[in-house]
């Protein structure tokens, strides 16, 4: 009797593993019809989790480039364009663009940190992460499109609604989107060395979407002979509050619309080949909740020091980076009177940081993650912030535009490592987590590292905002005060270095280095090797009783 219990219990674990793998189909049927194929040996079951899966491809990382390109091409055009859409074009009120951009921020930070959790509870037969990517890619790139879609409503409240349904949705869907393909670096391969060459691609195919989205715009609008919005020191404007010298207001819908279709294109394309051309591992090791929003697992995640770490390093670098790159071109335009060359510079900078990417991730497998955020920060973005407060058109004269792109060059090869870092560090925070508490949690690590830095970017916005309106800056005004001329200095070239020295002292605690990551590699290979042979012994085990009873 103890025989038969002990039988029982090995078969039902292999039974168990079986029904996880999707193999109990064929162990099912063989028990079902044991009398009519007992006259047949038995064949093994060699379905089994491959030890070492096929190394990634170069089409893989491409592809996972791509997806990228989904994110930050219309992020990119959203955040540049859209405003001047919606007051120029679309026409409705700053009160009502103040309820629609508060809308969509609080939208997308709260839809943000509950992704996560429902990403990660997600097992189906085609993945966990895939699912998400495809049932949010044609949703979200129907709500663009019509974003940029001037409707025929008379009313102001009509026009509101409309634009928040679909702004709202596309930044709803924008996170479930965005969750699960950070997610998928860390579910397309479990070596480091293939997640860091995913992760360059990534950083690199995203730095060249920002100046592919200013391109398609300034071509649409070039192919119609239009101009994007209301330029204070020309003659054209798109806003009937004053006189309108340049082309019709349908011209500027139909501009918009096109270059929004286009996006809408590439944004479905690039969707699309992240889940038919990035593998997906299926985590076999599921781990039972009881709940979506497990609060242990919570805290446990919270308390965890290198998650800490890595939350302030990755806020503060985000800060500055954003801040940059946000007040660049006001910077260009008024504190240096380069307003022609602000596109030019643009880019440089975009070229520069491309290629940087690539060249990051070579000397950062050479010296470190934490030695290469040191050098990026000391040897390029402390020296390049500090040119841009110290340049004036009085002491450098005629040299100031060769000056400033040099200086651009030299930025954007510092920049070019702050997106590669960032995103290797977090799979190596994960990996360090899964070590520890065997829970890999990924889904909800990028969930919450993404919502922080959604608040902190709305945060530093509104001060920095109210800081220029404090020093009288005016849109309208073709020439600013000096006062507004310092405060963009100081914002665009100040905060950044404050930011940076801060982030150094995290850099400095961060808790794991190049020996430890080694150490956690190993154990985390260790682990699975060990997993693998007890899964096979289950099965033989279940394969041999089957033979037994049949016999």
């Amino acid at each position: 009797m103890l025989c038969n219990v002990s039988l029982t219990e090995v078969l039902a674990s292999g039974l168990e593993w079986l029904l996880a793998t999707g193999e109990s189909q064929t162990l099912t049927r063989r028990s079902n019809h044991s009398s009519a194929t007992s006259r047949h040996p038995v064949d093994k079951i060699t379905t089994m989790p491959k030890e070492n899966p096929k190394p990634l491809h170069f089409w893989n990382n491409v592809c996972y480039g791509l997806s990228a390109v989904a994110l930050s091409i219309t992020g990119n055009a959203i955040g540049l364009f859209f405003p001047v859409f919606i007051l120029e074009v679309a026409q409705i009120t700053p009160a009502q663009n103040s309820i629609l951009t508060i809308t969509a921020k609080v939208v997308s930070s709260v839809s943000g940190f509950f992704v996560g959790f429902l990403v990660e509870a997600t097992n189906t037969r085609w993945g966990k992460l895939k699912p998400w990517l495809f049932l949010t890619t044609f949703p979200a790139a129907a709500c663009y499109f019509f974003l940029w879609f001037s409707p025929d409503i008379v009313s102001p409240t009509g026009k509101l609604i409309w634009y928040l349904a679909f702004y709202g949705g596309f930044k709803l869907l924008m996170r479930g989107f965005g969750n699960a393909r950070s997610s998928l670096v860390m579910f397309a391969t479990q070596e480091p060395r293939e997640r860091d060459t995913l992760n360059t691609y990534s950083s690199a195919f995203d730095t060249a979407a920002i100046l592919l989205s200013t391109l398609i715009q300034q071509g649409t609008f070039a192919l119609f002979h239009a101009d994007i919005g209301y330029d204070p020191c020309g003659n054209g404007t798109l806003n009937g509050t004053h006189a309108h010298h340049g082309p019709s207001l349908d011209t500027e819908k139909t501009a918009y619309m096109t270059a929004g279709a286009v996006g809408t294109g590439i944004f479905v394309v690039c969707g699309l080949a992240a889940v038919l051309g990035v593998p997906e591992r299926k985590d076999i090791s599921r781990v039972q909740r009881s709940s979506c929003f497990p609060a242990g697992d919570i805290k446990e995640l919270v308390l965890h020091p290198p998650f800490l770490a890595m939350a302030v390093i990755n806020l503060l670098l985000m800060l500055g980076l954003n801040t940059k790159q946000n007040y660049r071109a006001l910077l260009l335009q008024y504190t240096f009177n380069l307003s022609d060359q602000v596109f030019y510079i643009i880019i440089v900078y975009t070229v520069a940081s491309i290629v940087a990417t690539f060249v990051w991730s070579v000397v950062m497998r050479r010296i470190g993650r934490k030695e290469t955020v040191c050098l990026g920060i000391l040897v390029f973005l402390l020296p390049n912030n500090a040119a841009l407060l110290i340049a004036t058109e009085e002491l450098l004269g005629s040299a100031l535009l060769p000056f400033m792109y040099a200086v651009t060059v030299w930025g954007g090869i510092g920049d070019g490592s702050f997106k590669l870092i960032l995103s290797v560090m977090k799979t190596d925070v994960i990996d360090n987590f899964k070590l520890k508490t065997d829970k890999k949690m990924a889904s909800i690590l990028y969930s919450l590292w993404g919502s922080s830095s959604i608040v902190m970017n709305g945060i530093s916005t509104a001060v920095f905002n109210w800081i220029l309106q404090s020093a009288n800056y005016n849109a309208d005004d073709c020439v600013q005060p000096n006062r507004v001329k310092q405060a963009l200095r100081y914002i665009t070239a100040g905060t950044p270095p404050a930011a940076y020295v801060i982030a150094l002292l995290f850099v400095w605690l961060y808790p794991i280095t190049e020996e430890s990551r080694m150490r956690t590699k190993m154990a985390l290979d260790a682990r699975r090797t060990a997993a693998d042979e007890e899964r096979r012994t289950l099965l033989n085990n279940a394969d041999n009783i089957s033979v037994q009873e049949r016999l």
